[in-house]
């Protein structure tokens, strides 16, 4: 169940099936041999349940009812392009478990966000705060007579992507840094017309979701040191 099979390189890929059983006793839920590539954001009727990680975290403790939709949104970090490593498929690897049950009939949604949000996708509902696992945010701001090169924070979001006019300008992961802005070239921006910035927050949405407009970068740090260098 690996990314090439269904002709996606980059980006992510939805796995979903449902729960054969019921689980009343905490159960194991993993991918073994370190068969997360690379990480999978776990969630059981919609509910955002954690996120499994390559060489990280294995696996996720979780109870249910039988036909419960169980989903795994599997990312692509990127391909080790040298070494013993060289074949870097990515999805999952091998069979995914509950305990000793393997799971099977996994339905799979290839997704091509980048198109989805250039198409502007999503439309805007009403915001919950502090809402977890992966979630779209949208939101406008004008720059009047000017479009200037610019970088961007996300204070307090967790792990995601961001697009400004449907331009995918990157990751961000602030924890694991290095860096805690994202360059926004002036030409992406409309100075006559609202400008879109579409967030796509994998695990934990910050209760007042705002982005920040700087005039210099910051670089070589993790999500504590830039906070308080901010401060």
């Amino acid at each position: 169940m690996v990314f090439i099979l269904f002709f996606q390189a980059h980006g992510f890929i939805l796995y979903r099936t449902l729960l054969p059983h019921d689980i009343l006793v905490p159960a194991l839920l993993s991918v073994p041999n370190n068969g997360v590539h690379d990480l999978a954001y776990v969630l059981l009727n919609g509910q955002y349940k954690g996120t499994l990680e390559r060489d990280k975290v294995s696996g996720l403790e979780m109870i249910g009812w039988a036909g419960d939709v169980l989903d795994l949104l599997v990312e692509n970090m990127g391909h080790i392009n040298f070494g013993a490593n060289v074949s870097d498929f990515k999805g999952l690897i091998h069979n995914v478990t509950l305990d000793s049950f393997t799971l099977s009939d996994w339905f799979i949604y290839p997704l091509d966000i980048d198109a989805a949000v250039a198409h502007a996708w999503p439309p805007a509902v009403p915001t919950r705060r502090g809402t977890t696992g992966p979630a779209f945010y949208t939101g406008t701001f004008t720059t009047p007579g000017i479009n200037w090169d610019t970088y961007v924070k996300l204070p307090g979001w967790t792990k995601g992507q961001l697009w400004i006019n449907g331009f995918n300008l990157g990751r961000f992961w602030p924890a694991r840094g290095s860096q805690q802005t994202l360059f926004v070239p002036g030409v992406l921006l409309n100075s006559s017309a609202p400008n879109i910035v579409t967030v796509l927050e994998l695990q934990a949405a910050p209760e007042e979701p705002i982005v920040l407009f700087l005039d210099r970068p910051l670089f070589n740090r993790t999500r504590s040191f830039a906070t308080q260098e901010m401060e």
